[in-house]
């Protein structure tokens, strides 16, 4: 029990850092590095606010089958401001090499005695107009007790036509083992990261 209890902490520890990372990146402007197969090689953080909504044909406790049941959660909008970014470091958006997920955190806000016990894995999909829907970050391995998660990223899907698009769509698709309360609130912590050249 102490073993487990100290495991938890430090996965807290963990966690809560990477997200205040986030935060303070998404407050300031994140600093570009040169790259030698692009100039401009940085980090885009967004933070997004999301609801769980009622799920047809189930209610808050009820009981589920013992295999748990899939989920997929409605596609949550995400302006991407893309054309800001790209003038603000002097590109454009042909100039562009590659855009990829860096990181993704789920934060719950509300209510305070939810956590994700509810959640045995999630998979998050982007989309966008003209684009298809696409796997770009999972976690399959939940621990209890926890309010915040960090999905693994997939590094190697190019996410340009994505993001030069003014919205991108995210899509959660769970498999629960029960329902969570209804209205939840969690918290998006988005970071994608930009690999262009300068303009010129």
């Amino acid at each position: 029990m102490l073993r487990h209890k100290i495991c938890n902490t430090l996965i807290m520890r963990k966690i809560a850092a990477v997200l205040i990372g986030l935060l303070v990146c998404s407050l300031q402007s994140c600093i570009k590095i040169t790259n030698p197969i692009g100039n401009i090689n940085v980090n885009i953080p967004y933070s997004q606010q999301a609801e769980i909504p009622a799920v047809p044909g189930y209610t808050f406790g009820q009981a589920l089958p013992a295999a748990g049941a899939n989920i997929g959660l409605p596609p949550v909008p995400l302006a991407t401001n893309s054309q800001q970014y790209i003038s603000q470091y002097s590109t454009t958006a042909d100039k562009i090499i590659k855009v990829d997920l860096d990181s993704f955190a789920l934060q719950i806000l509300s209510p305070g005695s939810q956590n994700f016990d509810f959640l045995d894995s999630v998979q998050l999909y982007l989309s966008a107009r003209s684009q298809p829907e696409v796997l770009v970050a999972y976690n399959y391995q939940i621990g209890k007790g926890q309010t915040a998660l960090i999905l693994n990223t997939i590094s190697d899907v190019n996410l340009k036509n994505y993001f030069i698009q003014d919205t991108i769509y995210l899509r959660l698709n769970t498999h629960v083992n029960a329902i969570p309360a209804t209205g939840t609130q969690l918290n998006m912590y988005t970071v994608f990261h930009m690999l262009a050249n300068l303009l010129g």
